[in-house]
């Protein structure tokens, strides 16, 4: 069989580093707020080259924290993609009013001709979702908002190292939102998130924010939360942290020979970068006629694929409050209807992964 995601073969390769901090971490007897959580923030700051980072229990919880560390109110708008399901949540329960503007056909990405028609008085800041590791256009999205002078979130949690004209993202706008959920890039042993900035007042806020809104121990400000990552986890990103561009690397490689494969076969459309950009295939998905049968076919065969995501945000039953309805954002729900994630990751030799694209073909071959 193979697996969409293989996290057992990537510890193997760090395994003994990885017991080795846990076994410190647990000797040493702290587990919340130490020096591995000091430390992590630090060295990821400094991979990503920003002033400040705060570790937090998930990239929801960064999602959330970041927007309420700006100020928002709950009359506020913020706009995002309809096609980006978990981002919604976070922004959902900071309270303010979700405002979704359709994608592009090719990028996945915010369609830039429909997001200034989209902004309002009302509208007050702008998540950019650098989604399945891919970035999007950050010249065009930061010189809109800047027109109209908006707050930029980057929402980050499958892009850990993607860069635009030679810069990581997250470093662009006015925070930067990561998710360490297991299957990201860098990926923990559990849940984790992280927010970056270089606005030295966020910072503090978001400090606050993570722990009660306290200013110190036990003296509480503001309205906070408990949203804090451990120090076993922090460990293990710490160690993850040292490998991280070379994982990117060898996804780079194998979605280019994806690309290869796959480009003589007419019924599907491979994913798309950018000019100035480089991915980092989180994930890597394609688009495909007769999706779900393809899907069924390559489980046969022992191919596990993923769809990411089966529906775009305003067909979800949770946010039906928002009033859209059916045909109100066309492309995200084609999107949703053909989006296909194939088996990626680093240690996925290219053996396999042509497997899967001779497979792919002979499905539609038979179809044919």
């Amino acid at each position: 069989m193979i697996p969409l995601f293989d996290l057992t073969g990537q510890y193997k390769i760090i395994e003994k580093e990885i017991v080795s901090v846990i076994k410190k971490v647990l000797n040493k007897g702290q587990y919340i707020l130490g020096d591995e959580v000091k430390n992590f923030e630090k060295e990821f700051a400094k991979y990503l080259n920003i002033k400040y980072s705060v570790g937090l229990a998930s990239g929801t919880d960064a999602l959330k924290i970041a927007l309420k560390s700006l100020g928002l109110s709950p009359e506020d708008e913020v706009i995002l993609p309809a096609n980006v399901y978990p981002t919604a949540f976070g922004v959902r329960e900071a309270g303010v009013k979700i405002k979704l503007v359709d994608v592009n056909l090719d990028t996945y990405n915010l369609d830039l001709n429909l997001l200034e028609k989209t902004i309002t008085e009302k509208t007050k800041a702008v998540i950019i979702v650098h989604l399945y590791g891919q970035p999007a256009d950050l010249d065009s999205i930061l010189s809109i908002a800047k027109k109209y002078n908006l707050f930029v979130i980057e929402d980050c949690a499958q892009a850990h190292g993607a860069e635009y004209k030679g810069k990581k993202v997250g470093t662009f706008g006015d925070v930067g939102c990561f998710s360490f959920y297991p299957t990201k890039p860098l990926g923990a042993y559990g849940d984790g998130g992280m927010i970056v900035t270089n606005n030295k007042r966020i910072f503090e806020k978001t400090l606050a924010l993570r722990m009660y809104g306290e200013k110190k121990r036990y003296q509480s400000v503001t309205f906070g939360y408990n949203s804090r990552i451990d120090e076993i986890q922090a460990a293990i990103l710490r160690i993850k942290l040292k490998y991280l561009n070379r994982w990117n690397k060898e996804r780079r490689k194998k979605a280019i020979l994806y690309k290869k494969e796959l480009k003589k076969i007419r019924e599907i459309k491979v994913p798309l970068e950018i000019k100035h950009s480089e991915g980092v295939y989180h994930l890597f998905v394609i688009r495909a006629k007769k999706r779900n049968d393809l899907k069924r076919y390559l489980e046969k065969k022992g191919i596990i694929t993923g769809i990411h995501y089966p529906l775009p945000i305003h067909l979800v039953e949770s946010f039906r409050y928002l009033g859209y309805k059916n045909g109100d954002f066309p492309v995200s729900e084609k999107l949703s209807a053909e989006v296909l994630s194939l088996p990626l990751y680093a240690e996925i030799n290219s053996e396999k992964i042509k497997y899967v694209t001779e497979e792919i073909k002979s499905f539609y071959e038979e179809k044919t």
